[in-house]
């Protein structure tokens, strides 16, 4: 931005230095005002996608954070489930072992 408004701010200089005609000096003037107002709106859609993806960065973080916990619980909830499952087989096997050992006596 700031190099396209040097060079046509030198070049006017120039021109109005040479003798510029009123209509080649509103032309100049339209363009740098038009160049100026175009950043400006650009700046402006930058910065508004610049906080989108702030606000979208801080969901994901979020969002990164609940997924671990929920991992980390869906893990524990499967270790549960497993000993479970390991404590009821033993009880079974221990069931029969007991009524056999009854059987035997």
């Amino acid at each position: 931005m700031l190099r396209y408004k040097k060079e046509y701010l030198s070049k006017l200089n120039f021109k109005v230095s040479q003798g510029i005609l009123g209509c080649e000096l509103k032309n100049y003037d339209y363009f740098i005002t038009s160049l100026i107002h175009s950043i400006n709106n650009q700046t402006k859609v930058i910065q508004k996608y610049e906080n989108q993806y702030q606000k979208y960065f801080v969901l994901w973080r979020d969002n990164q954070y609940k997924l671990k916990l929920w991992n980390i619980i869906s893990s524990k909830l499967s270790d549960y489930h497993f000993k479970i499952e390991q404590l009821e087989e033993q009880r079974q096997l221990d069931e029969c072992v007991q009524k056999s050992f009854s059987k035997n006596r």
